[in-house]
């Protein structure tokens, strides 16, 4: 016999189950607040709450799990932007598509805002956003669509402002569009 333990694949109905519960708790969390009790999540993915504690030992852990899936959207943005974009057109086209994704988590941005545990939240998610956003800005910045002396993290808090417009509701699409286009124009070397 080894001593060293062997690492085994997770079993297809606890993959499964986890996926659920996310969905679930992404869903509960935009619609009712992350007030919303873990019982109910694990009643809407079709679990106990046995099973939702083996996945995620406490509340936060849930919270965290569903704000990284938010960011999956996010990387293929940029990954889409990077290759599809004209040169001087790559800040443009991914914050365009990232505000609209803003938009459609903004009642999860709102129930976090609320959150007590929502600034250590954030903050575990600054570094994979930065990571996120960085090739984007380096990239501006090497085609001129940047200021030089804007960073990833100044996009990510630009992002964050213009999730607020995209989310009003008297506010058509095209009038987002355009408050988007206006931030564009500030961030563009002079």
């Amino acid at each position: 016999m080894s001593d060293s333990p062997t690492q085994r694949a997770p079993r297809k109905d606890a993959v499964r189950n986890r996926a659920r519960l996310i969905k679930a708790a992404e869903r509960a969390f935009r619609e009712q607040g992350l007030g919303v009790s873990v019982n109910a999540i694990a009643d809407s993915a079709g679990v106990n709450v046995a099973t939702l504690y083996r996945h995620f030992p406490t509340k936060d852990h849930l919270i965290a799990a569903v704000l990284e899936t938010v960011l999956e959207p996010l990387m293929a943005a940029r990954d889409r932007a990077l290759v599809s974009a004209d040169s001087g057109d790559v800040l443009a086209t991914f914050m365009h598509e990232a505000v609209r994704l803003e938009a459609e988590h903004r009642g999860l941005a709102d129930a976090l805002e609320h959150y007590p545990s929502a600034s250590e939240l954030r903050a575990q998610l600054r570094e994979p956003a930065i990571e996120i956003v960085t090739p984007l800005v380096e990239r501006a910045h090497r085609d001129g669509e940047l200021r030089p002396e804007f960073e990833a993290l100044d996009l990510l808090v630009v992002l964050r402002m213009l999730a607020g417009v995209a989310a009003a509701p008297q506010l058509s699409p095209d009038r987002v569009r355009r408050y988007v286009d206006l931030v564009l124009r500030g961030l563009r070397p002079d």
